[in-house]
C-alpha cells in the first residue's frame, strides 16, 4: 500500500516538474523572441538590419480587414445583449437612463478589447502559427539562414508588428459598433432617447478609459503575435505537427489574454 502511494506521489511530482519546466521553457523562448524583434525595430533607424516595412504593410492589410466582419457582428450583438441584461436590472432599480454609462464603460474598457483579442487569436494567431510552421517544415527558414538572412527579422518582426498595430485599430472600430448595438436596444426596447443615451455614455466614459482599452488591446496584440510566431517555430513533424502548433497557439493565446486582462484590470483600475 505504501509503495503504491509513493509511486503515485512520485508520478504527481514528476508531472508537476515536467509542466513547470515546460512553462519555463515556453516563457523563456517567447521572451527571447520578443527581445530579438525589439532589437531589430530599434536597430533599423540607426542603419542596422531593420524590419521590412513593405512586408509590414502587406501583413497589416492581411491582418486587419480579414477579421473586421466577425468583430463587427460579435461586438454589435454583445452590445445588444449587454444593454438588454443591464437595462432589465437598471429598470428594476428605476435608473434605466444609466444604460449609456454601462455600455460606454463596459464595451470600451473591457468587452471590446477582450472580444477583439479572442477573435483575432482565431483569425491571425492561428494563421501565423500555421504559416511559419509550414515554412519550417519546408526548410524555408533554413534556406534563409543559409543566405545569411535572419528569419526573426525577415519573417517574425513584420508580422508581429502588424498584429500589435492592427488589434488596437480594430478594437476602436469594434467598440463603436458595440455601442451602436446597445443604442439600438436602448431606443427601441428601453424607450430611451438617443440624446440621453449618448449624453450618459459621454459623461461616464473619459479619455483615460479609452486609452486604457487601447493599452489592453496593444498588450493582447503582442500576445497574439508573439505566441503565434513562436509556436510556428516549435513545429515537429509534418502536417500533423503544423496542426498541433496551430491549435496550441490559439489555446495558449486565449489563456494568456484572459490572464493578462485580469492583471491589467487590477493595475489600471486600482493602482494607476
Amino acid at each position: 500500500m505504501s509503495s503504491a502511494r509513493t509511486t503515485r506521489r512520485g508520478g504527481f511530482i514528476a508531472s508537476l516538474g515536467a509542466a513547470t519546466l515546460g512553462f519555463v521553457q515556453f516563457f523563456g523562448g517567447l521572451t527571447l523572441l520578443v527581445r530579438d524583434v525589439l532589437g531589430h525595430l530599434i536597430r533599423g533607424p540607426f542603419g542596422g538590419p531593420g524590419v521590412g516595412w513593405r512586408s509590414f504593410w502587406t501583413q497589416s492589410v492581411r491582418a486587419g480587414p480579414r477579421a473586421l466582419p466577425v468583430v463587427f457582428v460579435v461586438n454589435f450583438f454583445v452590445g445588444m445583449i449587454l444593454a438588454l441584461i443591464g437595462g432589465k436590472i437598471l429598470m428594476q432599480l428605476g435608473v434605466t437612463e444609466y444604460v449609456g454609462d454601462l455600455l460606454g464603460v463596459g464595451i470600451v474598457l473591457e468587452l471590446g478589447p477582450l472580444l477583439t483579442g479572442i477573435i483575432m487569436t482565431g483569425y491571425i494567431g492561428a494563421a501565423l502559427a500555421a504559416e511559419i510552421a509550414t515554412m519550417v517544415v519546408n526548410e524555408e527558414t533554413t534556406a534563409l539562414r543559409t543566405m545569411a538572412v535572419n528569419p526573426v527579422r525577415y519573417i517574425v518582426a513584420p508580422r508581429m508588428l502588424a498584429v500589435i498595430v492592427m488589434v488596437p485599430a480594430i478594437t476602436l472600430l469594434g467598440d463603436f459598433v458595440g455601442v451602436l448595438g446597445g443604442l439600438l436596444v436602448a431606443t427601441e426596447v428601453l424607450d430611451l432617447s438617443m440624446n440621453g443615451f449618448v449624453e450618459h455614455a459621454e459623461q461616464a466614459l473619459g479619455t483615460r478609459d479609452v486609452w486604457r482599452g487601447l493599452l489592453k488591446a496593444t498588450v493582447f496584440g503582442l500576445i497574439i503575435g508573439s505566441i503565434g510566431c513562436y509556436q510556428g517555430f516549435r513545429v515537429q513533424g509534418g502536417a500533423e505537427g503544423v496542426g498541433r502548433v496551430t491549435t496550441g497557439a490559439v489555446v495558449r493565446s486565449i489563456i494568456a489574454i484572459i490572464v493578462a486582462d485580469g492583471i491589467l484590470n487590477y493595475f489600471l483600475l486600482f493602482r494607476l
